[in-house]
Protein backbone atom coordinates (compact mmCIF):
# COMPACT_ATOMS: atom_id res chain seq x y z
CA UNK A 1 0.00 0.00 0.00
CA UNK A 2 1.57 3.07 -1.35
CA UNK A 3 -0.29 5.92 1.28
CA UNK A 4 2.29 7.17 3.26
CA UNK A 5 2.84 5.37 6.82
CA UNK A 6 2.09 8.99 8.39
CA UNK A 7 -0.71 9.59 6.48
CA UNK A 8 -2.29 5.73 7.70
CA UNK A 9 -1.17 6.59 11.25
CA UNK A 10 -3.13 9.68 11.35
CA UNK A 11 -6.34 7.92 10.32
CA UNK A 12 -5.74 5.06 11.73
CA UNK A 13 -5.91 7.37 15.43
CA UNK A 14 -8.67 9.42 13.58
CA UNK A 15 -10.84 6.27 13.57
CA UNK A 16 -10.00 4.68 16.92
CA UNK A 17 -10.18 8.39 19.12
CA UNK A 18 -13.57 9.50 17.35
CA UNK A 19 -15.39 5.73 18.26
CA UNK A 20 -15.76 4.61 14.59
CA UNK A 21 -13.73 1.77 15.30
CA UNK A 22 -14.53 0.35 18.95
CA UNK A 23 -13.41 -3.06 20.58
CA UNK A 24 -15.71 -5.14 22.44
CA UNK A 25 -13.20 -7.34 24.07
CA UNK A 26 -15.71 -8.78 26.60
CA UNK A 27 -19.02 -7.72 25.08
CA UNK A 28 -19.47 -9.17 21.86
CA UNK A 29 -21.77 -7.39 19.25
CA UNK A 30 -24.47 -9.40 16.85
CA UNK A 31 -24.71 -7.48 13.47
CA UNK A 32 -27.61 -7.27 11.18
CA UNK A 33 -26.04 -10.44 8.71
CA UNK A 34 -25.97 -12.30 12.10
CA UNK A 35 -22.18 -12.45 12.29
CA UNK A 36 -21.27 -11.96 16.10
CA UNK A 37 -18.41 -9.92 15.94
CA UNK A 38 -15.66 -8.55 18.88
CA UNK A 39 -15.04 -5.42 17.01
CA UNK A 40 -17.70 -2.79 16.02
CA UNK A 41 -17.13 -0.21 13.15
CA UNK A 42 -19.52 2.76 12.01
CA UNK A 43 -17.23 5.07 9.64
CA UNK A 44 -20.36 7.20 9.69
CA UNK A 45 -19.70 8.95 12.61
CA UNK A 46 -16.50 10.48 11.11
CA UNK A 47 -18.91 13.34 9.17
CA UNK A 48 -19.80 14.79 13.02
CA UNK A 49 -15.52 15.65 13.07
CA UNK A 50 -15.07 18.13 10.30
CA UNK A 51 -11.15 17.32 10.85
CA UNK A 52 -10.77 13.60 10.77
CA UNK A 53 -13.36 13.75 8.32
CA UNK A 54 -11.53 16.25 5.80
CA UNK A 55 -8.13 13.47 6.26
CA UNK A 56 -9.93 10.67 5.81
CA UNK A 57 -11.60 12.21 1.99
CA UNK A 58 -8.30 13.86 1.30
CA UNK A 59 -6.61 10.14 1.70
CA UNK A 60 -8.89 8.51 -0.24
CA UNK A 61 -8.69 10.85 -2.99
CA UNK A 62 -5.03 10.34 -2.72
CA UNK A 63 -5.28 6.23 -2.46
CA UNK A 64 -7.62 6.31 -5.31
CA UNK A 65 -4.90 8.37 -7.51
CA UNK A 66 -2.28 5.89 -6.73
CA UNK A 67 -4.11 2.81 -7.55
CA UNK A 68 -4.56 4.37 -10.72
CA UNK A 69 -8.56 3.40 -10.82
CA UNK A 70 -10.35 4.60 -13.74
CA UNK A 71 -14.20 5.51 -13.59
CA UNK A 72 -16.72 8.33 -14.75
CA UNK A 73 -18.96 8.02 -12.18
CA UNK A 74 -18.35 7.53 -7.82
CA UNK A 75 -21.46 5.70 -6.52
CA UNK A 76 -22.27 5.59 -2.83
CA UNK A 77 -24.66 2.44 -1.63
CA UNK A 78 -27.58 4.39 0.31
CA UNK A 79 -26.59 4.76 3.99
CA UNK A 80 -23.28 4.17 5.28
CA UNK A 81 -21.85 5.02 2.05
CA UNK A 82 -23.36 8.24 0.93
CA UNK A 83 -21.89 11.23 2.67
CA UNK A 84 -18.32 9.94 1.85
CA UNK A 85 -19.36 9.42 -1.57
CA UNK A 86 -20.23 12.18 -2.40
CA UNK A 87 -17.89 14.21 -0.47
CA UNK A 88 -15.64 12.66 -2.54
CA UNK A 89 -16.94 12.67 -5.64
CA UNK A 90 -17.12 16.94 -5.00
CA UNK A 91 -13.17 16.23 -4.15
CA UNK A 92 -12.61 14.61 -7.54
CA UNK A 93 -14.60 16.48 -9.75
CA UNK A 94 -16.95 13.34 -10.98
CA UNK A 95 -20.14 12.76 -10.85
CA UNK A 96 -22.02 11.25 -7.72
CA UNK A 97 -25.22 8.83 -7.32
CA UNK A 98 -26.88 7.07 -4.68
CA UNK A 99 -28.00 3.06 -4.91
CA UNK A 100 -30.89 3.13 -3.17
CA UNK A 101 -31.82 -0.03 -0.82
CA UNK A 102 -35.43 0.28 -2.47
CA UNK A 103 -36.55 1.05 -5.35
CA UNK A 104 -38.56 4.53 -5.59
CA UNK A 105 -42.68 4.30 -5.32
CA UNK A 106 -42.74 7.23 -7.36
CA UNK A 107 -41.14 8.71 -10.96
CA UNK A 108 -39.32 6.05 -12.64
CA UNK A 109 -38.99 3.63 -9.89
CA UNK A 110 -35.42 3.34 -10.13
CA UNK A 111 -33.32 2.53 -7.44
CA UNK A 112 -30.74 4.73 -8.66
CA UNK A 113 -30.53 8.58 -8.03
CA UNK A 114 -28.54 10.97 -10.26
CA UNK A 115 -27.23 10.88 -13.94
CA UNK A 116 -28.21 8.28 -16.24
CA UNK A 117 -24.75 5.51 -15.62
CA UNK A 118 -25.48 3.63 -19.05
CA UNK A 119 -22.23 3.12 -20.55
CA UNK A 120 -20.44 4.65 -17.79
CA UNK A 121 -17.21 3.42 -15.41
CA UNK A 122 -18.83 3.26 -11.85
CA UNK A 123 -16.03 3.37 -9.11
CA UNK A 124 -18.67 2.35 -5.46
CA UNK A 125 -17.50 3.68 -2.00
CA UNK A 126 -18.20 2.54 1.06
CA UNK A 127 -17.53 3.09 4.80
CA UNK A 128 -16.64 -0.79 5.60
CA UNK A 129 -16.85 -3.29 4.27
CA UNK A 130 -17.50 -6.82 6.28
CA UNK A 131 -19.64 -9.22 4.38
CA UNK A 132 -19.89 -7.24 1.03
CA UNK A 133 -23.70 -8.23 0.67
CA UNK A 134 -25.08 -4.99 0.48
CA UNK A 135 -22.06 -3.07 -1.95
CA UNK A 136 -22.51 -6.42 -4.06
CA UNK A 137 -26.11 -5.91 -4.51
CA UNK A 138 -25.55 -2.19 -5.52
CA UNK A 139 -23.32 -4.09 -8.08
CA UNK A 140 -25.76 -5.76 -9.80
CA UNK A 141 -28.34 -3.07 -9.76
CA UNK A 142 -25.76 -0.95 -11.24
CA UNK A 143 -24.77 -3.45 -13.93
CA UNK A 144 -28.75 -4.30 -14.97
CA UNK A 145 -28.82 -0.54 -15.97
CA UNK A 146 -25.74 -0.79 -18.41
CA UNK A 147 -22.90 0.20 -15.91
CA UNK A 148 -19.37 -1.09 -15.81
CA UNK A 149 -18.76 -1.85 -12.42
CA UNK A 150 -15.22 -3.31 -11.49
CA UNK A 151 -14.15 -2.00 -8.46
CA UNK A 152 -14.88 -0.75 -5.10
CA UNK A 153 -13.32 1.29 -2.38
CA UNK A 154 -13.71 1.70 1.37
CA UNK A 155 -12.27 3.25 3.97
CA UNK A 156 -11.74 -0.19 6.14
CA UNK A 157 -12.21 -3.65 5.16
CA UNK A 158 -12.10 -6.85 7.42
CA UNK A 159 -10.62 -8.72 4.48
CA UNK A 160 -13.03 -11.21 5.57
CA UNK A 161 -12.12 -14.70 3.31
CA UNK A 162 -15.66 -15.80 2.33
CA UNK A 163 -16.20 -12.02 1.40
CA UNK A 164 -12.53 -12.24 -0.77
CA UNK A 165 -14.31 -15.13 -2.39
CA UNK A 166 -17.46 -13.50 -2.88
CA UNK A 167 -15.99 -10.54 -4.78
CA UNK A 168 -13.96 -12.66 -7.04
CA UNK A 169 -17.02 -14.47 -7.92
CA UNK A 170 -18.34 -11.48 -8.80
CA UNK A 171 -15.31 -9.74 -10.58
CA UNK A 172 -15.17 -6.76 -8.37
CA UNK A 173 -12.29 -6.24 -6.55
CA UNK A 174 -12.30 -4.53 -3.47
CA UNK A 175 -9.89 -1.43 -2.32
CA UNK A 176 -9.86 -0.32 1.34
CA UNK A 177 -7.59 3.10 2.32
CA UNK A 178 -5.55 1.34 5.19
CA UNK A 179 -5.04 -2.50 6.62
CA UNK A 180 -7.12 -3.56 9.16
CA UNK A 181 -4.15 -4.73 10.71
CA UNK A 182 -2.77 -1.65 10.75
CA UNK A 183 -5.29 -0.68 12.83
CA UNK A 184 -5.24 -3.26 15.16
CA UNK A 185 -1.85 -2.65 15.89
CA UNK A 186 -2.04 1.08 16.25
CA UNK A 187 -4.89 0.00 18.96
CA UNK A 188 -2.22 -2.01 20.58
CA UNK A 189 -0.24 1.21 20.73
CA UNK A 190 -2.63 3.45 21.69
CA UNK A 191 -3.58 1.19 24.81
CA UNK A 192 -6.91 0.47 23.74
CA UNK A 193 -5.91 -3.23 23.40
CA UNK A 194 -3.58 -5.34 24.77
CA UNK A 195 -1.30 -8.08 23.88
CA UNK A 196 -3.21 -10.50 24.86
CA UNK A 197 -5.89 -9.70 22.77
CA UNK A 198 -4.38 -9.93 19.79
CA UNK A 199 -4.94 -13.79 19.12
CA UNK A 200 -8.56 -13.64 19.87
CA UNK A 201 -9.12 -10.65 17.20
CA UNK A 202 -6.77 -12.21 14.89
CA UNK A 203 -8.62 -15.46 15.27
CA UNK A 204 -11.87 -13.92 14.24
CA UNK A 205 -10.56 -12.30 11.34
CA UNK A 206 -9.64 -15.61 10.04
CA UNK A 207 -13.24 -17.57 11.03
CA UNK A 208 -15.76 -14.94 11.74
CA UNK A 209 -18.72 -17.00 11.60
CA UNK A 210 -17.08 -19.80 13.17
CA UNK A 211 -15.51 -17.57 15.95
CA UNK A 212 -17.86 -17.38 19.22
CA UNK A 213 -19.53 -20.47 18.33
CA UNK A 214 -16.17 -22.19 19.02
CA UNK A 215 -15.69 -20.33 22.06
CA UNK A 216 -19.34 -20.34 23.43
CA UNK A 217 -20.29 -16.52 23.29
CA UNK A 218 -23.10 -14.70 23.03
CA UNK A 219 -23.70 -11.46 21.29
CA UNK A 220 -24.26 -8.70 24.34
CA UNK A 221 -26.04 -5.91 22.24
CA UNK A 222 -27.06 -6.01 18.41
CA UNK A 223 -27.19 -3.53 16.03
CA UNK A 224 -29.76 -1.24 14.81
Amino acid sequence: MATSFIAQDIIAEHLLVNNAIVFLKNSPMRLKSGLITPIYVDNRILSSFPEAWRDVIETMASRIIELQLNFDVIAGVEGAGTAHGAALAYRLNVPFVTVRQQAKTYGNKSRIDGVDVKGQKVLIIEDHLSTGISLLDAVKVLREVGAEVTDCFAITNFDMPETTRLFSKNHVKAHQMLSFEFIVNKAVQMGLIGPEDLDDIHSWLDTPWSWAAQRGLLAHTTEN
